[in-house]
């Protein structure tokens, strides 16, 4: 959905204002389902990983490239459509309407209610466990840390320094300082990172 609401904004500022008011909508269906699933990957990748927080960053960082290329796929169409304008209204009209809304799936759909039960049950012992680590470790427990390192050596720098100043995934803040003591800030969504400016 938020792929599609992207590339149906860049169109127009109607359609900018029409994804966005349709993203709203969906997640006022679907957002606990989201958060649910959120719950479960938190909770297993903790659980599996504890306090390597490199491995559990390389692992999120996968996943993450796997949401966002099934995301392409899913939205490409609209790119290659020859009315654009057209195809997005026919896919937003589809979001608006329900159809495609996460209890669609029957299997997903029971998946994700087991995951919002555990997360009523488990939600804080999750919140425990990261504050452990973050202890243990003496950093915040993130997941783009290691995302956030690449980009910092691909566009500025070798052997930066990574400091997390926001975890709150999805949205988590990092500070890069690199050798010649420079700073940069990055910024990550989801998993998908992009250096301030």
């Amino acid at each position: 959905m938020r792929q599609i609401a992207d590339y149906c904004g860049d169109i127009s500022t109607t359609l900018e204002n029409h994804s966005w008011q349709t993203h709203q909508s969906w997640w006022k269906r679907n957002g606990s389902f989201v958060e649910a699933a959120e719950f479960g990957f938190s909770y297993n990748l903790i659980t599996l990983n504890g306090d390597r927080q490199a491995a559990g960053s390389r692992y999120a960082m996968a996943l993450a490239m796997d949401v966002a290329l099934e995301a392409e796929t899913l939205a490409k169409p609209i790119l290659q459509a020859s009315d654009r304008a057209l195809s997005c209204e026919t896919v937003l009209a589809k979001y608006n309407e329900g159809k495609m809304d996460l209890n669609k799936n029957r299997d997903l759909y029971k998946l994700l209610l087991t995951l919002d039960q555990q997360k009523g049950r488990q939600g804080k012992d999750l919140y425990v466990q990261q504050a452990e680590v973050s202890s243990k470790t003496g950093k915040a427990y993130s997941r783009s840390s290691i995302t956030a390192e690449r980009l910092v050596i691909r566009n500025r720098c070798r052997d930066p320094k990574i400091q997390t100043l926001k975890a709150n995934w999805p949205a988590e803040i990092f500070e890069a300082t690199c050798p010649d003591k420079t700073s940069i800030l990055v910024s990550c969504d989801w998993g998908n990172c992009e250096i301030r400016k």
